[in-house]
């Protein structure tokens, strides 16, 4: 509850619903208390003849100067009685409506923390005050300004990450989606109870997701793209660190965590920020700093972060009210703590809910109005508890039409799934804890094969519309393999390289297949085929050396591992087996050097060390 140093404190206090904190019921057994109950605050009523100073000023300054101030994120400074006079009906007008605040989430569907809404009373007093011509009242005795937030909010980090070198964002154009790739020192694994970002300039960064990646993925994107980071609506390998979401928004406080729900960071991995920027009219130097908050002990509360998605979306112009949805059955008793919806400009509603086994409903979130531009994560108030075989639902309902303000296009064009801003998409991102963590590998498992068959049947409608697209089909046979349908999976390569014989992803994934069955020269001609026509790309070379080292062709694979190296320097598992290989053939000076450099690189991996320590001994060291 935010507090003001007024005599109509009590008044503030009631115009945005904030009440007295809960007390704890008295124990069971204990005496009934023999002090008197306090009398019960009056319900508020909007002021016969609002002030600024008095009514206006503690409202502007609790619910829009964090954003509306010269430093924020939001165009209008509101940090004195001149400002908000000046654009005082526009003020009005936009809170009337319920534009502003910008919150989307509808009232009695999910109770999240940070709520910025203003109540009825709050409303009225803003429009009356208006009405009556806006005057000042005792600016003397108005309530300060609040200071400018800046810096860390969460006090000084243990550890803080920049960006480095700034992208250069252009002066005018469409959107840009900028991954940053940010790289964690060596050292040993912690545990982060807290992150805070800092994204730079309000006004150009519209909003930021940070994931975690231990793969090198995102690091090989940045080292191909000239520019610092690289542009996409996509994470790569990046994923949510233990399941927990890490993003900002403007004017949302950092979430300080706790020490049972940190989660693990590698020294040697990379965080990678995606910022949505928005040019401002000049050229914008973009750089952000992320600072680290350390946890003093191992967590004992995992999470999960669950995807609901559906990527059948076809929605022709002039299409209104078209649907889509997902829904997962738990198989363990869960507590979803957080909800982050996400489309793009043509999504209008989003409802999401729960059934539970004995048929009851709970809601989780409802939007009615949906904004691309204010999207968000939103954290409960209290985790919302779901029994084993509760189901979960989600519901996204596009607007295609001229009559939709946000749509991109005009006249409407054909949209359909994708990952660009004017394509679209429908998701709901949980937070999820099992209740008991032994869970946690049932329940991750269980909803991955869910997810791969989602993705999977997605992907085989997209090849229906473009049965000749060999990315499609090699796609379907990525989803098929890692649902461990080998003879499907092996159907769609097969397919895509009827179309394209050289398709790097479709040659290497069925050499890899092929490996596995023991059809090594198969296996060797499909992967010599991907390196060749790719031949500035690790990881041709790199499953071509694994497959040639299998044949026993030692010196060969020795050769593509080097080749491997010189396209991707810090490829970990291209410096293990090539050590491997080399320690096989004699060369243990050598194997020693490879292993310690993919030690290096990545020393959360603790077979790295071990073939380390044994080389050592090997060598007499």
């Amino acid at each position: 509850m935010r507090r003001f140093a007024m005599s109509s404190a009590a008044l503030v206090v009631g115009l945005f619903g904030c009440g007295r904190p809960a007390t704890p019921a008295d124990d069971a057994g204990t005496q009934p208390r023999t002090t008197p109950v306090a009398q019960a605050d009056p319900e508020p009523t909007v002021p016969e003849r609002p002030t600024f100073a008095e009514h206006v000023a503690p409202i502007i300054y609790a619910e829009c100067t964090p954003c509306h101030r010269a430093e924020g994120s939001a165009p209008l400074p509101f940090e004195g009685f001149d400002d908000v006079r000046d654009h005082a009906t526009q003020i009005a007008e936009v809170t009337a409506s319920g534009f502003m605040p910008p919150w989307l989430p509808e009232a009695g569907h999910g109770e999240f923390r940070g709520v910025r809404r203003l109540g009825s009373v709050a409303r009225d007093t803003l429009a009356r005050w208006v009405e009556q011509g806006a005057p000042s009242g005792d600016l003397a005795a108005a309530p300060e300004s609040p200071r400018d937030p800046g810096g860390w909010r969460l006090g000084p980090p243990d550890l803080v990450l920049e960006t480095g070198a700034a992208f250069e964002l252009p002066a005018d154009g469409k959107d840009v989606y900028r991954n940053f790739v940010i790289p964690v020192p060596p050292g040993p694994m912690r545990f982060v109870r807290a992150v805070e970002i800092l994204p730079g300039d309000p006004k150009v960064v519209h909003h930021g997701v940070m994931r975690v990646d231990l793969t090198g993925s995102v690091r090989r994107l940045d080292a191909e793209d000239p520019e610092p980071g690289f542009d996409g609506m996509v994470f790569a390998g990046a994923g949510m660190p233990d399941g927990r979401f890490l993003g900002w928004t403007p004017g949302k406080r950092p979430d300080p965590g706790s020490d049972a729900r940190a989660w693990r960071l590698h020294g040697g991995s990379d965080l990678v920020l995606q910022l949505h920027l928005r040019p401002s009219g000049k050229v914008e130097p973009i750089t952000a700093r992320v600072g680290i908050h350390f946890a003093e002990r191992a967590p004992t509360m995992p999470a999960l972060s669950m995807e609901l998605s559906n990527g059948d979306i076809d929605l022709p112009p002039g299409a209104r009210d078209v649907h889509v949805r997902d829904r997962y059955t738990v198989p363990v008793d869960v507590s979803i703590r957080s909800v982050y919806p996400h489309a793009h400009y043509l999504g209008r509603r989003i409802e999401a809910w729960a059934m539970l086994p004995d048929g009851e409903r709970r809601d989780l979130l409802l939007i009615e109005r949906w904004n691309f531009d204010w999207q968000d994560e939103y954290r409960l108030v209290r985790p919302l508890r779901l029994p084993k075989g509760s189901t979960i639902h989600m519901d996204w309902s596009f607007d295609n039409s001229d009559q939709n303000p946000n749509n991109p296009s005009s006249p409407p064009r054909h949209v359909t799934y994708g990952s660009a801003s004017t394509d679209e998409m429908a998701e709901l991102i949980l937070e999820v804890e099992p209740d008991e963590p032994r869970n946690l590998a049932a329940l991750d498992e269980d909803f991955r094969r869910k997810w791969l068959r989602g993705q999977a049947d997605t992907t085989e409608r997209l090849l229906e519309r473009s049965p000749e697209d060999p990315d499609v089909a090699a796609n379907l046979g990525a989803f098929r393999q890692l649902l461990g349908d080998k003879d499907a999976a092996v159907a769609a390569y097969e397919r895509a390289l009827r179309h394209d014989p050289d398709h790097g992803q479709a040659n290497v994934e069925l050499g890899i297949l092929l490996m596995g069955e023991g059809k090594l020269p198969r296996a060797v001609a499909h992967l010599r085929r991907a390196a060749e026509a790719a031949p500035d790309e690790a990881r041709p070379h790199l499953v071509l050396a694994n497959a040639l080292r299998k044949q026993g062709d030692g010196e060969q694979a020795v050769a593509q591992y080097r080749r491997a190296l010189e396209c991707d320097p810090d490829s970990a598992e291209a410096h293990n087996n090539l050590a491997i290989t080399l320690e096989g053939l004699g060369a243990l000076a050598e194997a020693l050097e490879h292993f310690e450099r993919a030690r290096t690189l990545q020393p959360q991996t603790a077979l790295f060390g071990k073939n380390v320590a044994r080389v050592q001994a090997k060598l007499g060291r």
